[in-house]
């Protein structure tokens, strides 16, 4: 592995803010480690800010007492045998595609520490809310596998969008690339609750021609001989930063990068398909990018239009699925139908063209909501003792219930999976050894993931 120099450059510059070389985006780059051969070549990563009600959508009780059990009735799927919530109709048509995991737990019951938690499998070494973003994180799982994912990417590997989290004011910690440095963190693209991307720009200046960008790359390598003999670009590693540099410069000579972010190049029928708001045109957008040669982009939820209500003007508290008030309404009128529709999208999409089986698709939050319907709002809090996550696609197998949960949903009794194990899956099907380590700024190894790759959720 490189050494803690190669990846502690502080003043190397995030992906989004290249220099006129390209220089920074090249060194971002050069970065290697042994891997698996991948079952999924790039990862769609659909998070739901706040945590969605597993007992009301995934894993009904229609057995229970009224006061666990909710509202809802269980709809039959696509797959013999299997039932899922009645607020998930176009899902209940795509399950055969689909792995549905209902034994994910943790003992987070806070959003801070279970939003960093689900999003790097690492614990927090606080339990409370307020925590804010600090130099020694744990790195996003999308960061990690960026550092020592080993194949070459014709454009930013790793990618957030629409906005990054926040509550209060405050970003949650966990989605950046924490002690690997901002030079590692995902590029950020914002979309607008109408779905307008700010649009990044990867051409060249008008008054820079790739003739003249190469004579400067040539220029720089001449005047400045410091480069050539610093840390990240010495052997053994030379030849491979040689390679990342001229895959930067590519990047800034290609139109197509540009092309991948232009949601204009889509039909409208296609728009209409995943949902003209946020959420469905950022899933949208992660398509192209997947397509066009992205690795791992994670879609947060985000905040919506001025619609995002139940219909008489109450909105969550906190994040989008954070529904203590006026849980039932919310969820049945604007929080599942966009969920259903924009991944139901996702999947006959990515099918249709002929890259779900190379694209990993993962569907998750924060944890589940309480079994028990708390009063006096009639809603449901904080529950990560048991809930349930869906992953489709580049490699995972089709139709696959896993784990299971008693009778009120509110414990795991067959096959816990924890969050160590989703990040070390993941892992595990994108070709990169979970075990693999990166040293933190002291050059003391960090594993990746100290979970264990769930060999029942891969088909390979």
């Amino acid at each position: 592995m490189p050494t803690s120099a190669n990846w502690f450059r502080r003043d190397v510059l995030q992906v989004g803010a290249l220099g006129w070389t390209g220089l920074t985006l090249g060194q971002s780059l050069a970065v290697q480690s042994v891997s698996r051969p991948p079952q999924a070549k790039a990862c769609i990563l659909l998070y739901m800010d706040g945590g969605p009600s597993h007992i009301d959508l995934l894993d009904l009780k229609p057995r229970a007492p009224r006061e666990i059990r909710g509202p809802y009735q269980p709809i039959s799927t696509s797959v013999s045998g299997l039932d899922i919530g009645e607020l998930c109709p176009r899902l209940a048509r795509q399950m055969h595609r689909m792995t549905l995991i209902r034994s994910v737990c943790h003992e987070q019951t806070v959003h801070d520490p279970a939003v960093y938690q689900m999003l790097t499998g690492y614990r927090h070494v606080s339990t409370a809310g307020g925590l804010k973003v600090e130099a020694d994180d744990v790195p996003h799982m999308a960061t990690a596998f960026g550092c020592v994912d080993p194949a070459p990417a014709a454009m930013p590997k790793v990618i957030e969008l629409p906005e990054t989290m926040n509550m209060e004011g405050r970003i949650l910690p966990g989605q950046s690339a924490g002690f690997l440095g901002s030079s590692f963190d995902p590029f950020r693209v914002r979309l607008s609750p109408a779905g307008q991307i700010s649009q990044p720009e990867f051409h060249l200046r008008r008054e820079l021609t790739v003739d003249r960008l190469n004579q400067r790359s040539q220029l720089l390598q001449a005047l400045d001989p410091a480069a050539a003999a610093s840390p990240i670009a010495a052997d053994p590693y030379g030849q491979r930063y040689d390679n990342y540099h001229q895959q930067a410069l590519e990047i800034l000579r290609s139109p197509q990068v540009g092309e991948a972010f232009s949601l204009d190049q889509e039909s409208a029928a296609t728009r209409d398909r995943y949902g003209r708001y946020r959420h469905g045109q950022s899933a949208l957008l992660a398509r192209r990018l997947v397509e066009a040669g992205a690795r791992f982009v994670t879609v947060y939820w985000g905040r919506e239009d001025q619609d995002w209500a139940d219909g008489k003007g109450a909105r969550p508290a906190n994040n989008p699925w954070d529904t203590h008030r006026n849980h039932f309404p919310l969820t049945a009128n604007t929080l599942m139908p966009r969920a259903d529709q924009t991944l139901s999208a996702l999947l006959d999409d990515l099918d249709q063209r002929g890259l779900l089986n190379e694209t990993l698709v993962v569907w998750m939050g924060d944890f589940g909501r309480t079994p028990r319907i708390s009063q006096p709002w009639a809603s449901r809090d904080h529950w990560p003792h048991a809930f349930s996550i869906l992953m489709a696609g580049g490699g995972v197998p089709r139709g696959l219930v896993y784990g299971q949960t008693d009778d009120h949903a509110a414990y795991v009794t067959e096959n816990p999976v924890s969050p160590a194990d989703v990040t070390a899956t993941i892992f595990a099907l994108l070709g990169v050894n979970p075990r693999a380590t990166v040293p933190r700024p002291s050059g003391l190894p960090h594993r990746i993931s100290l979970g264990r790759p769930v060999s029942e959720l891969m088909t390979g």
